[in-house]
């Protein structure tokens, strides 16, 4: 497959569903966010030493940008939905469980402040990835907006908005708990 196909060129790029779009499209829009917030966690990654909770999360959010280039504005039903993409929103929701008990274990008996990014390296590039992933929660929620005009309730879109929002809030509050358990 070659890098370089020239077809961007214009601003307009394709999704994986074939749709070809304009490259400020908020769906193109939410996964350079997605993009990004990897490419933070690569470096938190390199920095912390601490491969597998944060490959798990990229490989997590490679799903979700692969989700959202997939949908499409006449969406099916959920229950007509390929088999792969529902397990794949039941991967999503078993990680955010996890994310779920994690965040309760390290944050019983604690009181909350805002803090001070910057103690040491790994404390700034996990802050970066913590405030990034609120960047792509907001980029979720416009993506959402502009989305339910035209997509009924009911579809897989609608599922799949439900369980990406509900992962990308409890995502942040993950980065934060790593934090505190350096602390």
């Amino acid at each position: 497959m070659a890098v370089t196909t020239k077809t961007g060129d214009r601003g307009i790029t394709s999704l994986l569903n074939g749709e070809r779009v304009s490259k400020d499209d908020l769906r193109i829009e939410f996964n350079g966010e997605m993009d990004e917030l990897n490419a933070f966690l690569g470096l938190c990654k390199a920095t912390l030493g601490e491969c597998d909770r944060i490959e798990t999360v990229q490989r997590e959010l490679m799903i979700i940008m692969s989700l959202v280039a997939r949908a499409t504005a006449v969406d099916k039903p959920v229950a007509e939905k390929e088999a792969s993409v529902l397990a794949q929103l039941e991967q999503i929701t078993a990680s955010t469980e996890q994310m779920e008990r994690y965040v309760m274990e390290h944050t019983a008996h604690r009181s909350f402040d805002f803090v001070l990014p910057g103690r040491n390296l790994v404390d700034a590039v996990l802050h970066l990835a913590r405030t990034k992933v609120r960047t792509c929660e907001r980029r979720w929620v416009s993506l959402r907006r502009a989305q339910a005009a035209s997509i009924p309730e009911g579809t897989t879109w609608w599922k799949m908005s439900e369980v990406i929002g509900i992962y990308l809030n409890r995502l942040s509050d993950y980065i934060f708990c790593m934090l505190l358990s350096m602390a």
